[in-house]
């Protein structure tokens, strides 16, 4: 099932919870899907773009790789155990999740980034 990239942004856009978690972040958050990348751009706290685009990680903040089989499984409505977050879905199911200081610091975020995926997934189609 695809993220559709419109429905993501808006929910990211209006959602309280994610603008208070991102808050103070600039840079990029990647998102290494195996068909496709998706570059998450924030300024000071603020979701400024969201692009299909690869960037090398060590230009990102973040970055969260995962195969077909885990990002599906990440992004179920009523995920299977250890999938509901991604921390819990890095440590038992091997789904990369980048060490830096950013990555622990927006821990909340990613979360919530993550259930904002959920809602935006388009039936039918690979992640």
């Amino acid at each position: 099932m695809a993220i559709n990239l419109e429905k993501f942004t808006q929910l990211a856009r209006e959602d309280f919870e994610f603008k208070r978690e991102t808050r103070y972040l600039t840079g990029i958050i990647k998102l290494d899907f195996p068909e496709r990348s998706v570059a998450l751009h924030f300024e000071d706290g603020k979701l400024a773009n969201v692009e299909e685009a690869s960037y090398d990680d060590d230009k990102c903040k973040i970055v969260i790789r995962g195969t077909g089989e885990q990002w599906e499984a990440l992004l179920q409505h009523k995920p299977l155990p250890f999938y509901q977050c991604l921390q819990s879905s890095s440590v038992k199911h091997g789904l990369h999740l980048s060490n830096t200081n950013e990555t622990f610091a927006y821990l909340p975020a990613l979360n919530r980034m993550t259930t904002l995926m959920r809602n935006a997934r388009t039936e039918g189609a690979a992640a």
